[in-house]
């Protein structure tokens, strides 16, 4: 009789697994995957944190925490749009001097404190203090910020500023935190490294070695985000010295995403990753010192140069085809392609004395490796070339300031839809701390650098984008190569995650809190 009681049992369970194993089946077939709170990102990023502040974040490191654990007045969206996040609206008056932002009520600090128009003005005067020494001190000069009540804050600029939007994107820093600390002992403070923050996670712990550098930070959702909670309740980021590290966290299962992953390592990766290929707003390009090498001054030398090089074969080689090849400063796919070995030749072979400079690169492994194919295809076309490299952290010191380089093989940023390259190609800015390191001079393109700035119109804006593209390419201080696109690892069952531009590495956190791992299957019936 027993017996018979237990095969009954037995036969019941199978039948309510069986009935519950359609149930989820059906469900899943007229259900809609809606996402639930749940679930652990385990990312890996290489480099160690030193800044988890906005003001003073430097490296890729940094500011992956600092999108992570801060909020913005504006947020970028996944195509790199400024969108309101702390702020609930912003208007600006007609001749572009004046921007108010009203922030959205109910705002509140990771520590539960409450977010008001205080912090907005307390982080701009850090912003602006030379004895913080913030990275984005160059950003505010010239605006000032002021208190209109609780929710309220008006920007004055001395000059009209079109980009200006991007500035809203930093982060806010919570006055009642940082307030009793002196300006000048801002970089020493503990909480550049154990911070409060108003973004969509907050530090649940950290992890450090026998010599007292992080190697993983634990953070956990902020309940209080402006955007709302976020759905992936942990992210964990573990600290590795270099690539190659990150990937065999990456192999064991140990990490389930990292971003930034050379094209080359994609095949190493396992079939619980997928690649996130996403548009990132970078122009890789040989500045030409003409200042340094008189030979760069000839319009013919500069054609052969371009003529030269094969950048689809460079962009296959190095990047697996994971970009654009462009021809110009702004990052649009290249028009036309001027590759023609036998023109670049041509030249070379008229000149009457030999054409030799060093190509001057940062110490990583694809720009070194893109030099040495630049230098082939160069002394293919009768050029004598040398590559020179220096660690990334000594080139600020050692070739762009000094502008000691014969060409520089170099990445600039332009960020937003509203990129400013005044600083890159404005005449003003040939000596460092100016970024125009073709030391680059054109009246015409001067004009226009200053034009697109003030130009409150879209559409007129667009126009002289269009212009500054057209006068630069046609004087080739530079050979434009391509802009590369940012890959990132994720976990291929990972849902929510719709990136398709960035600015930089560290905005594909932007959009972060509608990320999720766990889901649920709700009838749409039951959807409002």
């Amino acid at each position: 009789m027993r017996a018979e009681i237990l095969v009954l049992i037995v036969l019941a369970l199978i039948a309510l697994v069986s009935f519950l194993g359609i149930l989820t089946e059906i469900n899943k077939k007229f259900g809609v995957e809606t996402p639930a709170f749940g679930g652990t990102l385990r990312e890996a990023v290489v480099g160690s944190p030193r800044f988890m502040n906005p003001l003073l974040a430097q490296s890729d490191t940094d500011r992956d925490l600092v999108s992570l654990l801060y909020a913005d007045l504006l947020r970028h969206d996944g195509e790199g749009k400024p969108r309101p996040a702390l702020a609930e609206k912003y208007e600006a008056s007609p001749d572009g001097l004046e921007y108010t932002v009203t922030l959205k009520d109910k705002l509140y600090w990771s520590d539960g404190e409450k977010l008001t128009s205080d912090d907005i003005i307390f982080t701009i005067g850090l912003a602006k203090n030379p004895l913080v020494q913030s990275i984005r001190r160059a950003n505010w000069e010239g605006v000032e910020a002021e208190k209109i009540d609780e929710r309220t804050v008006r920007f004055r600029l001395n000059k009209a500023y079109a980009p200006f939007l991007e500035n809203l994107t930093l982060g806010i820093l919570p006055k009642h935190v940082w307030e009793k600390i002196p300006a000048s002992q801002i970089s020493l403070a503990e909480l550049n490294t154990s911070p409060v923050g108003a973004g969509p996670y907050k530090i649940k712990s950290i992890d450090k070695d026998s010599r007292g550098s992080i190697v993983s930070v634990t953070l956990t959702a902020n309940r209080y985000f402006v955007l709302g909670r976020p759905n992936i309740k942990i992210v964990f980021l573990k600290f590795y010295p270099d690539e190659d590290s990150a990937l065999k966290g990456l192999e064991s299962g140990a990490i389930d995403a990292y971003g930034s992953i050379s094209p080359k390592n994609i095949d190493k990766l396992g079939s619980r990753t997928e690649i996130k290929e996403i548009s990132l707003e970078r122009v890789i390009a040989v500045f030409l010192n003409q200042g340094a090498k008189k030979e760069f001054a000839s319009a013919d030398v500069r054609k052969a140069l371009n003529a030269a090089v094969d950048k689809k074969s460079l962009l296959d080689g190095v990047l697996g085809g994971r970009g654009k090849i462009i021809d110009g400063p702004l990052p649009e796919a290249a028009e036309n392609n001027l590759y023609d070995p036998d023109a670049a030749k041509s030249i070379v072979s008229k000149s009457k004395t030999e054409i030799s400079f060093t190509l001057t690169t940062a110490k990583t492994a694809e720009l070194l490796e893109i030099a040495e194919i630049l230098k082939n295809m160069w002394n293919e076309a009768g050029f004598k070339v040398e590559v020179k490299n220096f660690p990334i952290g000594d080139l600020e010191q050692s070739v762009i300031g000094p502008r000691r380089y014969d060409a520089f093989l170099y990445g600039e940023e332009l960020v937003g839809n509203n990129p400013d390259p005044f600083a890159f190609w404005h005449s003003s800015q040939r000596n460092h701390p100016g970024y125009n390191i073709a030391l680059y001079a054109n009246s015409r393109v001067d004009k226009l650098l200053e034009d697109v700035r003030v130009e409150q119109s879209e559409e007129k804006r667009a126009e002289l984008y269009r212009n500054i593209q057209r006068e630069i390419k046609r004087d080739q201080p530079a050979v434009f190569l391509f802009s590369p696109s940012y890959l990132y690892a994720v976990p291929r069952d990972m849902g929510g995650i719709d990136i398709k531009s960035v600015n930089t590495g560290s905005d594909r956190f932007d959009t972060i809190h509608n990320w999720y791992l766990e889901r649920i299957y709700v009838w749409k019936i039951f959807i409002k």
